[in-house]
């Protein structure tokens, strides 16, 4: 591959630095706006290439020491001052919502910033490789196949490290492979909350030897560990049947914002504790006290609880059943009787859920693909009044933005820094539905615009 000399112009969505070679963005991870980077070309094609950093000729102001040796590329900002990271994320989310929802900066507020920056990661779900007869954990880089070793993460729960590297060791000394299609290790999931870490073991076709669980069960903090048979070759999940237990409890049992959660190893939950809290409460803030709250993608229904004196009744819609067994179960336990929670795709949940009650507030939190074209067309059949919508991907929230404004009028955007040292950034969106005075303000200013333009 030949190597060039680049002068890094902007940064890309995902954190790369972006070059231009003959008109066409080159793409390098690592490098940061303003630097010369010598890079090595490693892919190209007609509309882009991708390159990588042999050398920083010119390092920008922002750049400092990395406390990372690693090469998995997971966090591309790790050696970018703080202060930077957070002005990059404002503008790479303002840029974003301007191109896909036509949204100004006014009405993006400055971003929360995390409390830690480092040991953040309270989980992590890593893919298994085998190297000279050791099973390794690490990552693929984006677009390939190449496996790369993950020795020691710096953002990761410094437990959660600690019994990564002693769980490699039991796999090492029980000869249990890695996976090879259709035996062996192919994920080890793991999470940490309130000094009680689960286990998840996603194999092939394996009986897991009754030794090995032994040594597992028994590390420090370790309270549930299960196994999931994954054996799909082109799997977009890495759970594939439902978790079985091995050892301890089939779920976690921890305290997060005051309530009681059980967590089932397949259930979504935030990785950034603090930030999450703090989201959360932040989104719950937005909501006026109303008669019918529903939350889409509700997942364990951890907002719907936290929203329990917000409304006379909530519904909570998520479509993976493990998510919804685990959200009835923390509504009992925390004695929230006024929140029903209902197994169903978030669009069709609405549309059904609207042809027998009036649904006055939304709080949703979309998958990165956003609300998909029959979650829009749902909400504006519906009478609901306003929208408190948690967003971790930019792009999707400037559509979704977009095809809402027909009926509904953006309030604000508060974004938060949930990932230090990567370009990753969340929202929460507040919408409310544009009443008669309103759509005759906007259909004047509409007038206004095209008579001028004429």
């Amino acid at each position: 591959m030949k190597s060039s000399i680049f002068k890094i112009v902007k940064p890309g969505i995902n954190g790369e630095g972006i070059a231009y070679q003959n008109r066409r963005p080159v793409f390098i991870p690592g490098a940061f706006v303003s630097e010369t980077v010598k890079a090595e070309v490693l892919e190209e094609n007609d509309s882009y290439a991708r390159a990588r950093v042999l050398s920083v000729i010119t390092p920008a102001e922002s750049r400092c020491e990395s406390p990372c040796r690693e090469a998995c590329t997971a966090c591309p900002w790790i050696s970018m001052r703080y202060e930077e990271q957070l002005r990059l994320k404002k503008q790479l989310l303002c840029e974003a919502v301007y191109k896909y929802g036509n949204v100004r900066d006014q009405f993006v507020r400055e971003i929360r910033p995390s409390q830690s920056l480092l040991h953040y990661r309270s989980a992590c779900k890593l893919p298994v490789a085998e190297r000279n007869g050791q099973a390794l954990t690490g990552m693929y880089l984006p677009g390939t196949n190449h496996f790369i070793e993950i020795k020691d993460c710096p953002v990761h729960d410094e437990k959660i490290e600690a019994i990564r590297k002693t769980v490699l060791a039991i796999l090492h000394e029980e000869n249990f492979p890695a996976f090879d299609g259709s035996h062996g290790l192919r994920y080890l999931v793991m999470r940490r909350i309130d000094e009680k870490i689960q286990i998840a073991l996603i194999t092939g076709r394996d009986e897991i030897p009754s030794s090995l669980v032994q040594k597992l069960s028994q590390l420090s903090e370790v309270t549930s560990l299960t196994q999931s048979v994954n054996t799909e070759k082109d799997s977009v999940s890495l759970f594939g049947s439902q978790a079985v237990t091995l050892a301890g409890l089939p779920c976690l049992e921890v305290k997060f914002c005051g309530f009681d959660l059980r967590l089932s190893a397949e259930s979504f939950f935030q990785l950034n504790l603090t930030q999450a809290e703090a989201l959360y409460r932040t989104a719950i803030s937005k909501i006026d006290p109303c008669g019918v709250l529903l939350e889409a993608y509700c997942g364990i229904g951890v907002m719907s609880i936290l929203a329990k004196d917000k409304a006379r009744k909530i519904f909570g819609i998520e479509s993976i059943p493990q998510a919804i067994e685990n959200a009835k179960v923390n509504a009992d336990l925390n004695r929230v009787p006024n929140v029903t929670f209902l197994c169903d795709d978030a669009a069709h949940g609405l549309a059904e859920l609207s042809k027998t009650t009036e649904i006055d507030t939304l709080l949703a939190d979309p998958p990165r693909a956003g609300m998909d074209e029959a979650m829009i067309t749902a909400i504006l059949a519906s009478k609901i009044k306003k929208i408190v919508y948690i967003s971790c991907n930019p792009a999707t929230l400037g559509k979704n933005i977009g095809a809402l404004k027909r009926d509904f009028v953006l309030q604000t955007i508060i974004p938060f820094d949930m990932f230090p040292n990567t370009a990753h950034v969340e929202s929460i969106a507040v919408l409310t539905r544009v009443g008669t005075s309103d759509r005759v303000k906007k259909d004047r200013r509409r007038k206004k615009r095209k008579n001028h333009a004429l």
